[in-house]
């Protein structure tokens, strides 16, 4: 190999470097401050949608129709998606009893996924998959792929709330509150 040749390889795996550097930055350092709401869904219907649970069993939308759902698209290698689970099985605890459902959907391998739910005790439905939930996620308007995502649905199915990126306690709560 001439030194050309060298010189163009080292050049292009500079630039691939850059590029994976940066979008790891900006994915371990995302702030637990909320990120904008995605409001072009908000009112229209809860696509319908079919994704595998962590026992193998094909769970559809249709069976949470009625209920106030927080459904968030999470992985386990996602520190901000890690930071906001805590406060979702508080959130299902305190509205247990008020028709509420947490929906957690993992893009992640379900192993990892299935020791991550026992380690720190979810305590809601988790789905799981790959392809399968990156096309519910776009469905339900993640455009742009971005982990944590949260939709909240009312009990009629229409969508009624959406974050990209962690959402904390209270707005979780109030947009609830809003719907009960």
């Amino acid at each position: 190999m001439n030194k050309k040749n060298v010189a163009v390889i080292t050049v292009a795996i500079v630039i691939f470097g850059v590029i994976i550097g940066n979008f790891a930055v900006s994915m371990f350092s995302q702030t637990s401050k909320p990120a904008a709401e995605a409001p072009s869904l908000i009112g229209s219907k809860l696509p319908n949608y079919s994704l595998l649970s962590l026992d193998g069993v094909r769970e559809r939308s249709e069976q949470w129709l009625g209920k106030i759902q927080v459904i968030n698209f999470w992985a386990t290698w996602c520190p901000p998606c890690k930071r906001e689970i805590p406060t979702l099985i508080e959130v299902q605890n305190e509205f247990r009893d008020h028709n509420v459902q947490i929906i957690g959907i993992a893009l992640d391998d379900p192993r990892a996924v299935e020791k991550y739910v026992a380690e720190i005790g979810i305590n809601y439905p988790i789905l799981v998959g790959d392809d399968d939930v990156v096309r519910v996620s776009e469905s339900l308007g993640n455009d742009m792929g971005i982990l944590p995502y949260t939709v909240i649905v009312n009990q009629a199915g229409n969508i009624s709330f959406i974050r990209y990126g962690e959402v904390d306690k209270e707005t979780v709560e109030s947009e609830i509150r809003k719907l009960l």
